[in-house]
Formats: structure tokens, C-alpha cells, sequence
């Protein structure tokens, strides 16, 4: 867990998801249907064959039933064909909401860090870019680092390693968190007087660091909240 994680300063004190129904209209008063529009053996057709002959008028609503019980039946007529059943439109499949969950918490790790470079070449606490990607105890972390190095006189360049990757995600959450562990390299990211000089002769390396992303909802997005850095050498 992030909280359990100690944080370490380093560098001047900084921490770096039916068939349609068809209305058939009848002209007369009577249907009559030749035997020879039936298939053999049709107990429906022969059924409708004896009421036919005594030429007693035919409802509508039974001319319909009849001309559904008589598909498929060939004859002289050409009966009126049905359309056949369109195709239903396949729905896009459903979003990989890990996978977007995953990719928004890189995309918010990668941008803390890139907004804390720019903040440390003038040691500035307030750069807008942080409170975009970091939130909570995360951002107050790296706002504090940022304030001590300029309260000493001091900013951070160079260029910072990462290659963060997704430990756990876990959308059930509220609000949903995705852990991120890291081989954070400040070999070349280092923190330096105002004149130019590197403040003391320990030079970066790599360190573990695990954080937090979390979906923050509508008008944040994904943060990172939780941030912890070990000290150089415990991760290769």
C-alpha cells in the first residue's frame, strides 16, 4: 500500500477504465384457393380447401391467418412474398474499461513527472501543470520539494528516467485506483545552485517508487494521489 511506503528526500529535499404484421386488403367477397397452390399433405391448406368451396365470405383477419398458414405453397399464383428479415446492426463491442483505466493513470504518472522537470528549473511549487496530473498527498509531496529548493536557492534539471508500469486495477473502487510501480532513474536529474553547481557530490540513481492513480470523476479525470520514492539502488 502507498501509505505503508516510506518517503525518502533526495536532491535538497524533494521528492520526486414477427414477422411483420401486414394488413391485406381482400377485393370481393369471397377467397377461393385452387388445391394446386397447396404442398400435399397440409392439413392446414386442406382445412382452408373444404371452407372455401362452400364460398361463404372470408374475413380480412382470417384471409391474413390463411395466407400465413399457406407459406411455402406453390400453385399457379405467384403469391406476394414476404421481405425477408434484414439483418440486425451489430453494437460496437463494449469498451475495454481496464485497459482505459490503465492507459488514463500512465498518462497521468508520465505527465506528474514531466510537469515536476519544468517545475524545477525554477523550483516553482505553484507550476500549473502539477495540480493537471497529481491531487492529494501526491501534489503537496512534490509542491514541498519544490518549496524547499527555492527557499534554499536551488533548482532541478536534467532529464528523468521512467518506465512505470500497472501493478493492479481495481474498478470496483469508489472512486476506481490503479497501483503503478516504477524503476525511477534520476541519474541525470539532479539539483543545482543558482550559479550553476551541483549541490553536493552524490549522484542520482535508480529507486523504486510506487504510486497511486485515481479517477477522480467528472471535471479531474485520473490523478496521482499517492507517490512513494525509496532511495538510489533499490531497483536495476
Amino acid at each position: 500500500m502507498i501509505a505503508d511506503i516510506e518517503m525518502w528526500n533526495f536532491h535538497g529535499g524533494f521528492m520526486v477504465g414477427s414477422i411483420e404484421a401486414r394488413q391485406l386488403h381482400v377485393a370481393g367477397s369471397s377467397v377461393t384457393i385452387s388445391e394446386r397452390q397447396c404442398q400435399e399433405g397440409l392439413r392446414s391448406c386442406q382445412s382452408f380447401l373444404a371452407s372455401s368451396r362452400s364460398a361463404r365470405p372470408v374475413a380480412v383477419l382470417g384471409v391474413a391467418i390463411a395466407v400465413a398458414l399457406l407459406t411455402g405453397c406453390t400453385g399457379g399464383g405467384s403469391p406476394e412474398t414476404e421481405a425477408g428479415p434484414t439483418t440486425p446492426a451489430m453494437s460496437a463491442p463494449p469498451q475495454d474499461a481496464r485497459g482505459s483505466a490503465e492507459e488514463l493513470a500512465l498518462n497521468a504518472y508520465r505527465g506528474m513527472w514531466s510537469a515536476y522537470a519544468k517545475a524545477g528549473l525554477t523550483a516553482n511549487p505553484d507550476e500549473p501543470d502539477l495540480a493537471k496530473h497529481a491531487s492529494g498527498k501526491a501534489l503537496a509531496t512534490l509542491r514541498e520539494g519544490l518549496s524547499n529548493a527555492r527557499r534554499d536557492g536551488h533548482v532541478i534539471k536534467g532529464e528523468l528516467g521512467s518506465s512505470p508500469q500497472v501493478t493492479e486495477v481495481n474498478l470496483s473502487n469508489q472512486p476506481a485506483t490503479v497501483s503503478i510501480a516504477d524503476c525511477l532513474s534520476t541519474e541525470r536529474f539532479l539539483t543545482y545552485t543558482s550559479s550553476g553547481d551541483l549541490v553536493d557530490d552524490e549522484s542520482g540513481g535508480r529507486r523504486l517508487t510506487k504510486a497511486t492513480a485515481t479517477n477522480l470523476g467528472t471535471g479531474e479525470g485520473w490523478r496521482v494521489t499517492g507517490l512513494g520514492i525509496q532511495a538510489v539502488g533499490t531497483c536495476s
